[in-house]
């Protein structure tokens, strides 16, 4: 690097390692905010809340996770897709199509009996946003 940029630089490098820890820093307060709206939509039985003339649909739930590509149980459960020839869920592997087909029994049962060992369940919340129209 020639010399009279590297002042630039370490000021460009600075200036991008701060907005990523800015980034870890609001995504923990907005994941935060999330397990507050969910409780308060749980505990006021909604789903809806609205500000001005934005609307917030919070989900929440439990879906199904199988092992990652660095967990336990990962070969195994590839091998089970693999030789189930339902390979409309398995042709790229991708471990969350996988999940919401079980969620949505869109598997054989025999397959979903192969595949319950391996699985997990995890909570989750979503929170939506939306305009409203007055129209």
């Amino acid at each position: 690097m020639p010399k009279d940029n590297s002042a630039q630089a370490k000021d460009l490098a600075d200036q991008y390692l701060k907005l990523l820890a800015d980034q870890k820093s609001l995504q923990s307060q907005i994941d935060s905010m999330k397990q507050t709206l969910a409780k308060f939509c749980e505990d006021n039985q909604v789903n809806e809340l609205q500000s001005g003339n934005t609307r917030l649909k919070v989900s929440q739930g439990d879906r199904t996770m199988f092992p990652k590509a660095e967990e336990q149980g990962r070969r195994e459960v590839m091998d089970i897709m693999y030789k189930s020839q339902e390979w409309k869920y398995s042709v790229t592997f991708d471990i969350v199509k996988l999940g919401q087909a079980f969620d949505k029994n869109q598997l054989s049962e025999d397959l979903k009996d192969k595949l319950k060992p391996y699985i997990k369940s995890e909570p989750f919340i979503r929170v939506t946003t939306g305009k409203i129209s007055y129209d």
